[in-house]
Order: structure tokens, then C-alpha cells, then sequence
């Protein structure tokens, strides 16, 4: 006959078993950072690393980032949200519990305004290489 005392323990026990053998989310660490900026087209930053930003018309902003010295980092908008007449500030939103951005659905861009804040729909996060970092123009670097 079945003891479902001891059936429901070796249950238990299975279940604290696979829990303790499941791996821990965590941040990205700097060598996660690192192994996705050598895929081809990927390169990420941190929202708290910025350290210049560049509006550089309607759909495109640029971040200098403290990754390392020429580091600069273009999000491009979908919806013409970014003005180049006034200095509305950006508010950079980093999703997904990290403030690593690799791709577009990291993070959430809005402009805020004296009445509120207008979404910015990110299309694409790409990190310039030196080329085009040394072809801005010097009122074009951030």
C-alpha cells in the first residue's frame, strides 16, 4: 500500500533538487558586454555610461559613451519624434531589469516637454566604427 506521506516528501525533495540545480539569472557582466560586441553588428553600452549625446535630426541621435574613448553609439527613431530646434531633454529608459542596451527593445526613448513627454519608437541601435566616427562633422559629434 502507498504511503502518501512518504510519496508527497520524495516530491518535495525532487522539487528542491531541481530548483537548486536550475541556473541563476544575472546582469550582464563585462565579458557578456564584450562576447556580444563581437557579433557582427552588435555592440552594446550602458544607459549610465553616456557621457555626450547629439541630436543629429528628426530620427537619429548619437551617444559618446565611456566604453572606451571613441565610442559612439547611433539610435535611430521611426517616428520623427527627436527635436533639433530646442533642448527638450531625452529621458533614456533601459528595459529588462539592466541599463545594457544591445538592441532597440532595450530601451525607451522619450522626449519630455513642458506638458509631458513624447515616445520615441527606437528602430536600431548601432555602434559606429572609426570610419564614420572620423567622418562627422565637428558639430556632429556628441
Amino acid at each position: 500500500m502507498l504511503n502518501y506521506a512518504t510519496v508527497a516528501a520524495a516530491l518535495g525533495a525532487l522539487t528542491l533538487a531541481g530548483c537548486a540545480a536550475a541556473p541563476q539569472a544575472s546582469a550582464p557582466t563585462s565579458q557578456a558586454m564584450a562576447a556580444n560586441a563581437t557579433e557582427p553588428g552588435r555592440a552594446c553600452f550602458r544607459v549610465g555610461g553616456i557621457r555626450g549625446q547629439k541630436i543629429v535630426d528628426r530620427n537619429t541621435v548619437l551617444f559618446r559613451t565611456s566604453v572606451g574613448p571613441q565610442d559612439v553609439f547611433r539610435v535611430t527613431m521611426r517616428n520623427g519624434c527627436l527635436n533639433t530646434a530646442t533642448s527638450d531633454p531625452l529621458v533614456l529608459i533601459p528595459s529588462g531589469g539592466s541599463d545594457t542596451v544591445c538592441d532597440r527593445m532595450d530601451l525607451d526613448v522619450r522626449v519630455a516637454s513642458p506638458i509631458g513627454s513624447t515616445p520615441c519608437l527606437v528602430q536600431e541601435v548601432r555602434k559606429l566604427n572609426s570610419a564614420q566616427i572620423a567622418a562627422l562633422g565637428p558639430g556632429e559629434r556628441p
